[in-house]
């Protein structure tokens, strides 16, 4: 349930979640990491995101809107980036707003679905403040917990690289499901899977064959997340308000781009559900996962 807001940003809601770090780290984090240097204002900018993202006790937050691209527009070239993957409160990879989480509400209730579940949730955080805005959808979060440690989610390359770094794992939430997608989706029985930001590779293409009628990807282009090369399954771009309202680590600069893509898969339950077969000559074949 949320709970009353911090003054210093009354708009915001906030979700009772475990907490992983110790008090040092959020009031570190909330201070603007002022260890990691810089100038007074670039650590009071980094502080203006902390204290949107966090609250005092280290529970993930829902800014406001506008208020988020304001805290992400003051923050000098790559400090999002480091707040995101390599500060100890990271990592941090979507943004959910109240607007954009209104906006995936409505999205699934056009689709007549009411049960969903969303696989490699992490924390839970998207599925908790999604059902908040959304009562009347029956939301399980899962996750492997493969990357409850820092190692979980680094190669061998980074955990060389960032050997004796403070990083962060992804701790689960009480509230989520420790279990595989594949599992998962067996279990719950979801008509709709919602994937937010996934890591490269196949499990994409696996929760589309996976027996649902739809799979809901929120992510990044380029190959940041998903694949690709799942365009060969029957699809939908949601490139309306759903995605130009979602917000992510890639956002440093919100009013001039953003960065996130929203894709509708229709899963081996629907009716509309195809697979395109990819063969060397086919343009996606160099972007298939490997």
């Amino acid at each position: 349930m949320p709970l009353a807001c911090p003054a210093e940003c009354p708009n915001a809601e906030w979700y009772a979640e475990p907490m992983s770090t110790t008090r040092e780290t959020v009031a570190a984090a909330r201070a603007g990491f002022p260890a990691r240097g810089g100038s007074a204002r670039t650590i009071a900018a980094r502080a203006r995101l902390a204290r949107l993202l966090w609250d005092s006790h280290g529970a993930r937050r829902v800014p406001p809107l506008a208020t988020l691209a304001r805290a992400l527009t003051a923050l000098p070239a790559g400090e999002l980036a480091w707040m995101s993957e390599f500060s100890p409160m990271g990592p941090l990879y979507l943004f959910p707003t109240r607007p954009f989480l209104r906006a995936l509400a409505a999205k699934i209730r056009a689709l007549r679905v009411t049960r969903v579940l969303e696989v490699a949730a992490g924390d839970g955080h998207l599925s908790r403040a999604l059902a908040r805005v959304a009562p009347d959808l029956k939301i399980v979060a899962s996750d492997s917990g493969a990357w409850v440690t820092p190692r979980g989610r680094m190669s061998k390359r980074e955990q060389h690289e960032h050997a004796g770094a403070q990083l962060g794992g992804i701790p689960l939430g009480d509230d989520v499901l420790r279990m595989d997608a594949l599992r998962a989706i067996q279990t719950v029985r979801p008509q709709l899977v919602l994937a937010s930001w996934i890591p490269p590779g196949p499990l994409l293409a696996r929760l589309i064959r996976s027996p649902v009628k739809y799979v809901l990807e929120i992510g990044a282009g380029s190959g940041i997340t998903g694949d690709a090369s799942c365009w060969r399954f029957a699809h939908e771009f949601c490139d309306g308000p759903l995605e130009k309202l979602a917000r992510c680590r890639l956002d440093e600069r919100p009013d001039r781009e953003t960065h996130s893509r929203v894709t509708l898969y229709f899963g081996a339950r629907h009716r509309e559900f195809a697979e395109e077969k990819i063969t060397p000559d086919h343009w996606l074949y160099s972007m298939r996962a490997r």
